[in-house]
């Protein structure tokens, strides 16, 4: 029999003990785009979001190597990628041809340095959100964090001794620097409305959070 989920403690019981399988027969989602610091986030329905509030009901960890200069516009498929939930467990992907080394931590292109003072090796995190109001036909959203925007989410995701799809996350834009750099904060717990049918929405997030490669 199915556990029956109520409110947000059962569901964090029930996330304790749920495995992570594997699971890739699962509808797409849709990507949350940011042109610039001033539009904000570019929702899939059209609309914009000066301040994105959401439940994070999974993360994966990207890294990717683009060796042609971003043009805006142009969609390019890495030419080594990596996608794990554990960000200390980073190994090339099976499709990446033209990877340097057999883990991401012995990658030359993964250090500090072979790109300026930086990595060639872009380090980023794709979110699968989910809005707070949401009810079970609620799509689910994609957000990739740029490598200047993961400090901020680690800061707040790495301290939490409870599941972190149990909260509620606000996003939102640096108005202190250039370029689109994502402020992430923690809001509180989520809304027992959403704990019957958050288990499901986490398996949905599975193919699209899994696909092989980030756009820059």
């Amino acid at each position: 029999m199915a556990t029956q989920i109520a409110n947000i403690n059962d569901l964090r019981a029930s996330l304790a003990a749920k495995l992570q399988d594997p699971r890739n027969t699962l509808p797409p989602s849709s990507n949350i785009r940011i042109k610039s610091k001033k539009t904000g986030f570019d929702m899939p329905d059209g609309s914009t979001l000066q301040t994105l509030e959401a439940i994070v009901v999974d993360v994966r960890y990207v890294n990717a190597l683009y060796v042609k200069p971003y043009k805006p516009g142009v969609i390019e498929t890495p030419s080594c990628w990596a996608i794990s939930n554990d960000a200390n467990v980073m190994v090339p992907h099976a499709d990446a041809e033209k990877a340097a080394a057999v883990s991401c931590d012995d990658c030359p292109n993964n250090q500090f340095g072979s790109k300026g003072n930086g990595k060639a090796c872009k380090n980023t995190i794709r979110l699968a959100l989910l809005q707070p109001d949401a009810t079970d036909k609620s799509p689910i959203f994609m957000l990739d964090l740029a490598p200047t925007s993961t400090t901020s989410f680690l800061k707040v995701i790495r301290p939490l001794t409870i599941p972190y799809q149990t909260v509620v996350m606000k996003f939102t834009l640096d108005a202190t620097v250039d370029y689109p750099k994502i402020i992430t904060n923690m809001i509180g717990p989520a809304d027992d409305a959403v704990a019957p049918f958050l288990l499901t929405k986490i398996e949905q997030a599975q193919d699209p959070i899994n696909r092989g490669f980030v756009f820059h």
